[in-house]
């Protein structure tokens, strides 16, 4: 079984820092120069830089205390430019971060009545359930992750809560005016919002995972908790309809490794359950999770463009689900779909992110999954719920999904085939196929790449077409970054609107590591860029924070996309000092809010609203689900206009497109929910464009 090598810090002020939990501004930046920034504008080759702004722009402070700390990019005070929401365990209250206009940012939450300081707060999503214009506030929670109890005894912080933005600058908590019985306590972690019956009010899919003191990988107990559908009754309230939907989740795939089932009988009633074992108590002797699996994310799609949203699930440990929507007027119902299209693999499925990486005009899907880390130590055989053990069978898999829209609700994992131009400084260790051990298939492509969870499409340098982030790692010792386990500090791919990508990770100064040294970096080739070098620079995949939710939105509104990315808190672990022994220490986990360098190409921004915000009829006031079809120097690009999908998290509702070196948008055609069609045209570039959806 080969291991890492786990590199100690190189400096001692940085060592203190760690431990005090100290954060400097003036390393947060790792700002380009402006002759840099300048030259490359003119380069179409070259990369130009984000800069980490969370140390000057977020005034009241960029840590975070949360093991699942999401964040919701969205304009909550209606003035044009976007703040966003970050999430903490109790007693720390959730962020609402206004913007200032200035790229500052002013956490705002207490007084806005967003801070849920009692609650365990986990994923979020922003969606307007009252089709009052203003986008208001759904925020997952699960219950204290260190009580030893599961969701069906008393808990503190685990209850979900829905706020009603006031449209004064605050939200009123109505959850349970809401929900009544139905208020979710499952663990909750992806959460999206859609119009699933199309009657023009949004409702709430909320993904559960599973209470984090009964979360074990390493046996055949491996169950989740239900998941839930509340439908909108267009006055405030919302009803549980879960079951009869049939998407509150199928049992999990565990099988032994002749391939039998892992079953479990309830001694009570005799009902046969697969890895799932009724008889695990909490500490107040109550029953433990439920017979289906642990869902990390959920998004809403429409995958075979039949002009309603399907639903798409993201399972850790067990398969990835795929629910076609076939709901009317009457009722509301999804049919399992992902077997029939053969996507529905056992894999550590954590997000989704959606965009056109080739350029054909239909929408493809990223999945981030564990990644090649597994397959460098021999197949398990003895049960359980990683990829060393379920890697082995046809029916799972380590590697990340690339799933290539091929038209007609058809769709193929392409991964494996995808070719990456590898980062000369920050190359995968899989692609030296000698550290795979020779019992696995040694993957190839993006599938070669490493561990992720929140994920996103968008055009970073505008030039028309889609590339890929995906941010996160998981546990270092004691919970906290600087691990040995699954090391990866995220991986920025540019597209070439092909179907290839570059690695620009570090180029794009986006590495999931604090206060790593990137000045000068490119003038130094990779030839003589050393390991040494590199460990100086913290260029250092075991430096890595624990990144868990990302988002993506134009923050400064200059048209350019930027990203927002959270960290896990916890102990870290310190090296010993020569001669002394290591420590821990806690230490809250860092906000990157990456501002994007920007070049000179240009942009269009579209902001959809839907009628019902106007006079009650047509589609939802924020256009969820609609399809937008933008033509520019004879290129055709397609986004759809969505409410969450990456982990724990939500990019803004806006659609950004890069236009390159186009100065007019020459069609824009708008599919609403509603079934009503608008085409626009000759549209003047580099600016935010509100299109308002037709009278029928």
């Amino acid at each position: 079984m080969r291991t890492y090598r786990t590199y100690f810090l190189a400096n001692a002020v940085f060592l203190l820092a760690a431990m005090l939990g100290c954060q400097f501004p003036s390393l947060a930046g790792n700002a380009a120069s402006d002759a840099d920034s300048s030259t490359q504008q003119h380069d179409p080759g070259a990369v130009v830089p984000f800069t980490n702004v969370a140390g000057t722009a977020l005034e009241d402070g960029f840590g975070v205390w949360n093991d699942r700390p999401g964040v919701v990019i969205f304009d909550y005070d209606r003035d044009g430019d976007m703040d966003f929401y970050v999430t903490q365990m109790a007693g720390h209250a959730n962020f609402l971060y206004r913007n200032n206009g200035d790229e500052t940012f002013s956490d705002v939450g207490a007084a806005a009545g967003a801070a849920l300081e009692d609650s365990h707060s986990t994923g979020a999503v922003a969606c307007d359930i009252n089709n009052d214009g203003y986008q208001d506030l759904y925020v997952g929670s699960w219950g204290n992750p260190a009580d030893d109890l599961g969701f069906r005894s008393p808990q503190q912080g685990n209850l979900d809560a829905l706020l009603l933005n006031m449209k004064d600058g605050t939200f009123a908590d109505i959850t349970v005016a809401a929900f009544g019985g139905s208020v979710n306590a499952r663990s909750a972690t992806g959460i999206a919002c859609a119009d699933v019956n199309n009657d023009g009010w949004v409702d709430i899919f909320v993904g559960n995972l599973m209470d984090q003191d009964f979360r074990h990988f390493e046996d055949l107990n491996h169950p989740g908790h239900y998941n839930a559908l509340f439908i909108n009754n267009g006055n405030l309230t919302f009803e549980d309809v879960t079951e009869v939907a049939g998407v509150q989740g199928p049992q999990i795939l565990m099988q032994h490794s002749d391939g039998s089932p892992v079953s479990y009988r309830h001694e009570e009633t005799g009902d046969v359950y697969v890895g799932y074992d009724p008889a695990t108590k909490d500490a107040q002797g109550n029953r433990v999770g439920e017979p289906t699996g642990q869902t990390h994310a959920a998004l809403f799609f429409d995958y075979d463009d039949d002009g309603d949203q399907d639903l798409w699930i993201a399972n850790d440990a067990d398969r990835l689900h795929l629910y076609r929507n076939e709901s009317d007027a009457y009722r509301i119902k999804f049919t399992p779909v992902a077997r029939r299209l053969g996507i529905d693999k056992v894999g550590a499925w954590m997000g989704f992110a959606v965009g056109d990486f080739d350029g054909d005009v239909d929408l493809d899907i990223f999945v981030p999954n564990v990644g090649f880390h597994t397959l460098i130590q021999p197949p398990r055989q003895v049960p359980r719920g990683t990829c060393e053990y379920f890697g082995r069978f046809a029916t799972g898999t380590c590697s990340h999904f690339l799933l290539s829209n091929g038209g007609g609700g058809r769709f193929v994992d392409v991964a494996n085939s995808t070719m990456v131009d590898p980062s000369p400084w920050f190359p995968p260790l899989s692609l030296d196929p000698s550290t795979i051990d020779p019992d696995h298939r040694v993957p190839t492509g993006l599938a070669a790449y490493d561990f992720g969870f929140g994920t996103t499409f968008f055009d970073y340098e505008n030039d028309g077409d889609q590339d890929l982030y995906w941010f996160g790692s998981t546990m270092g010792r004691g919970g906290g970054p600087n691990g040995h386990i699954f090391p990866a500090a995220g991986r920025m791919l540019r597209g070439d609107n092909t179907g290839a990508f570059e690695d620009i990770t570090v180029r794009a100064r986006l590495l999931d590591i604090t206060h790593v040294s990137y000045e000068g970096l490119e003038d130094n080739p990779p030839a003589r860029t050393n390991s040494e070098e590199l460990k100086t620079r913290r260029i250092n995949r075991q430096l890595h924070e624990n990144g868990k939710g990302l988002a993506h939105g134009d923050l400064n509104g200059d048209g350019f996309v930027d990203l927002i990315a959270t960290n896990s808190s916890g102990d870290i672990y310190i090296p010993g000092l020569p001669g002394g022994p290591p420590a821990t220490a806690p230490r809250t986990g860092p906000l990157f809010v990456w501002m994007n360098g920007h070049n000179a190409h240009n942009w269009i921004t579209l902001r959809l609203k839907g009628r019902m915000a106007i006079d009650g009829t047509g589609s939802n006031a924020d256009g969820i689900g609609a399809r937008v079809y933008l033509t520019a120097g004879g290129q055709t690009q397609v986004q759809e206009v969505r409410a969450g999908s990456s982990y724990l998290s939500m990019d803004s509702v806006d659609l950004e497109f890069g236009l390159g070196e186009s100065a007019e948008v020459e069609k824009v055609e708008v599919r609403w929910p509603s079934g009503r069609l608008q085409v626009i045209e000759n549209v003047d570039s580099n600016q935010v464009v509100e299109i308002t959806e037709p009278e029928e």
